[in-house]
């Protein structure tokens, strides 16, 4: 029986249908950055004791690259035709992303008339055994080859997210739970002598 790889996805489940980009290469490699802050001790509190103190943490930040590929006839069975196709709505997905909901209706004379505009959607990262609701914070598409119609069927794409940790996030609780059960099951491999 023939093992089928799993895929990583980014998702909008906030629309219907959902928008959901399934990567067709998995990253090579995918990068977890979580910063902390710390401040300079009061000496004179301290009796002029060196030090830090923690003042917070900083955001948990995931970013990696994708390589997009569409045949020449395009990848989209719904619009056949060369001028709209080759991998032009992945890229659509993407950058769905990064706008914010109303731009989708200013295309049919809609004007936000003085109101704030939403943010661009929260979207859902999956990868392994991260399933995390996070925002786009930078996104880089670099068209690398295209069809007669001038297309997009290639594309290399830089995605950055900041993850959404905020106390009662579903995903994000789950996430520290299970790094935390991760955590002690590592002190089995500790050593008391």
């Amino acid at each position: 029986m023939e093992r089928q790889v799993l895929r990583g996805f980014l998702a909008n489940i906030e629309v219907f249908p959902p928008l959901i980009l399934t990567f067709q290469f998995n990253p090579e490699s995918v990068s977890d950055t979580k910063a902390t802050q710390y401040g300079d001790r009061d000496a004179e509190l301290c009796g002029n004791a060196p030090g830090k103190v923690y003042t917070g943490g900083g955001h948990r930040t995931i970013s990696f690259d994708l390589k997009l590929h569409g045949l020449e006839k395009g990848t989209n069975a719904l619009n056949p035709t060369g001028l709209d196709n080759g991998i032009a709505t992945e890229l659509a997905k993407l950058r769905s992303f990064v706008y914010p909901k109303e731009d989708a209706w200013a295309a049919f004379g809609s004007s936000v008339g003085g109101r704030r505009l939403q943010a661009p959607p929260v979207c859902t990262f999956g990868f392994g055994a991260k399933i995390l609701d996070c925002v786009v914070t930078e996104l880089t598409i670099s068209e690398t080859q295209f069809n007669s119609f001038l297309a997009p069927v290639r594309a290399d794409v830089r995605v950055t997210l900041v993850v959404v940790e905020d106390s009662g996030n579903a995903l994000y609780e789950l996430d520290k739970h299970r790094r935390n059960a991760q955590a002690a099951l590592g002190l089995q491999n500790v050593s008391i002598y």
